[in-house]
């Protein structure tokens, strides 16, 4: 093995040497999300998706951008979240979608010359991270396939080199590649993989990355001195090495590596334990199991709680407080059997995995279709989770990748030997609901470590639990508020939570039992509601909404008539929902799928 460090000077003065501190502030450094392939005008499936996660929900656009995905994808936006540049691990463009002075030929070697057109194609082949001393330089983290003779575990095609690669964007607003493919290690490395953490001083990263069909990762430390190789660890037993993903917690607590061998050698999933202060590994897990599956990825809830593990054909979740990870396993999804419209009708399976800045877990799909899965609730176990097939239209075929970003909303561990710059978290109070007639399930996504929390229901009553379950006995628009604390600070948040008691509404829900048909639709829906003669029932309304939340279509249904035909014209093929509303008032609710 040769390692290679290096150092840059640097004036740095510890705000906690002034004795103040500073709040941690979580950066939208991973707030733009770019897809797709290079555009074709005469072709508009083939071209760029922009996803934008300052909109809510999250703004959705094609763009025109010359410049091919495959599996390595890999950007960074400033602190307000507005794009800087972006990698296919081939070339780095800048915002203006433009090739970054001196931005060519990443990852030197004679096997990258197959993917110069298409992008790179190893997952998690490339990371950007912020330079922790020196303002407006990032890092590019990115490995290298090379040829292997002879071959190793009957492969010729491994990862030899890490490299990292120096932007700077101060020394010109669209920026300028300072230094290019500089060599951090040199051994033979598992297939991408590259993932980062936040170190416990709230300021540093740690970088990971692992040895191909061998037991031994590498710990990277990014700190304002440079780039240092901490250390390597050797942890439980070898195991094999192939397609799959590594991640952090959101928490920082631990560390999952997923690969997928073949149909007949199976599925590795290894959980540890990890320590941000030292940058150790320790309390190994393996799972392993075989579903035929050739692909795979992995995410962790914004609670740390819930592992996902996408597995071709299924989602599995895992709890990672359960005594027993392994047992504690649940299916959220198999796949449904959905097919993408012509001109390439492939199926929609599960690939990689990414936590998103709005706290949702999006699934790619195993072939370049125009589709992506999501968890809606992540933190919530089971079928609550809310994991929705094929849910996210995009406006572009997106071939297999997601962008390989860190967690941006974790800072210093509070109280660790390594908090020694002054930077404290204030919690910041969120919540979801999902409500079950009378009974509403809330869902803690406050950021920031609180460590208590207290709810109010607007109904008189109140909990102290992180995730309560309460039952209202009236309907209602109730007003509902968490207060989050911890030892920094207290944050408070309130929601309006609307309720529907059964029996409260039954005379209009009786006669408003909406038939939606035919589903799937195509061009049209037709929407029915059994003897709908009462002009009582003025003001119902059907209402569309895309798997984001969007409001995509509002139709009043026509009085007194029975049926109203809804065009569906300019609507993308994908899942919808939808809602029937009478005088403002949600009676109903169903899903609509919409083919092409």
């Amino acid at each position: 093995m040769k390692t290679v460090s290096w150092y840059w000077v640097f004036f740095f003065t510890s705000i906690a040497g002034l004795n103040a501190q500073t709040i941690f502030q979580k950066e939208k450094r991973d707030y733009i999300w770019l897809l797709g392939y290079d555009s074709n005008l005469t072709n508009l499936i083939f071209g760029g998706t922009l996803i934008d996660f300052k909109y809510n929900p999250p703004l959705i656009t094609y763009e025109y951008r010359d410049l091919n995905f495959e599996r390595t994808n890999a950007s960074i936006s400033d602190a307000e979240g507005n794009l800087l540049f972006y990698t296919n691990g081939i070339a780095i463009h800048n915002y203006l979608n433009e090739l970054i002075e001196n931005g060519d030929g990443l990852n030197p070697d004679p096997y990258t010359e197959n993917w110069v057109d298409g992008g790179y194609s190893l997952p998690q082949g490339a990371l950007v991270l912020p330079h922790p001393g020196i303002p407006n330089r990032y890092v590019i983290f990115h490995s290298t396939i090379s040829v292997v003779i002879p071959a190793i575990e009957d492969n010729n095609y491994l990862p030899m080199n890490c490299y990292y690669t120096t932007v700077d964007i101060a020394s010109a607003e669209v920026g300028t590649v300072s230094e290019k493919n500089t060599l951090i290690l040199s051994d033979t490395f598992d297939f991408g993989k590259l993932t980062a953490v936040r170190h416990a001083n709230g300021r540093d990263w740690w970088i990971a990355t692992q040895e191909y069909y061998v037991n031994r990762y590498y710990l990277m430390l990014f700190s304002p001195e440079g780039i240092s190789v901490e250390s390597s660890q050797t942890l439980g037993p070898s195991r094999p090495t192939g397609l799959g993903q590594a991640v952090f917690s959101p928490n920082g607590g631990k560390y999952v590596l997923f690969s997928t061998i073949s149909v007949q050698d199976g599925q590795f999933v290894d959980v540890y334990d990890y320590e941000r202060c030292s940058g150790q590994l320790d309390n190994h897990i393996s799972i392993t199991y075989n579903d035929t599956a050739f692909s795979g990825g992995v995410a962790i809830s914004p609670n740390s709680r819930f592992l996902y593990v996408s597995s071709n054909r299924y989602v599995y979740q895992y709890d990672l407080e359960a005594e027993d990870i392994e047992a504690s396993r649940e299916v959220v999804a198999v796949y449904d059997g959905f097919l993408a419209p012509d001109p390439f009708p492939l199926p929609v399976r599960f690939f990689l995995c990414q936590l998103a800045p709005d706290n949702k877990i999006y699934i790619s799909a195993t072939n370049g279709v125009p589709y992506f899965h999501v968890i809606h609730n992540p933190n919530a176990k089971g079928a609550a989770c809310q994991m929705e097939q094929h849910g996210v239209q995009l406006p572009t075929l997106n071939a297999f990748g997601l962008p390989n970003s860190p967690y941006y909303g974790l800072g210093p561990e509070d109280g660790s030997p390594c908090d020694t710059l002054g930077i404290d978290h204030h919690p910041q109070a969120d919540f979801r609901y999902v409500t079950e007639s009378a009974t509403v399930n809330f869902y803690d996504y406050s950021r920031f470590f609180p460590t208590e929390w207290h709810w109010t229901f607007g109904d008189g009553n109140n909990s102290m639990e992180r995730d309560p379950v309460h039952t209202y006995a009236e309907s209602g628009v109730y007003e509902v508020c968490l207060i989050v604390s911890n030892a920094n600070a207290s944050d408070t948040l309130c929601q309006e939570v609307e309720v529907i008691v059964t029996g409260t509404q039954e005379t209009v829900a009786e006669k408003a039992l909406l038939k939606v048909f035919p589903n799937p639709a195509k061009e049209y829906v037709v929407l029915q509601v059994p003897d709908y003669r009462d002009s009582n029932l003025a003001g119902l309304e059907w209402i569309l909404y895309n798997a984001l939340g969007r409001e995509v279509r509002r139709v009043v249904l026509q009085h007194p008539e029975a049926q109203t035909v809804a065009s569906l014209e300019n609507v993308l093929p994908g899942m919808y929902f939808w809602n029937l509303t009478a005088g403002g008032v949600t009676v109903q609710g169903g899903k609509l799928s919409v083919v092409k």
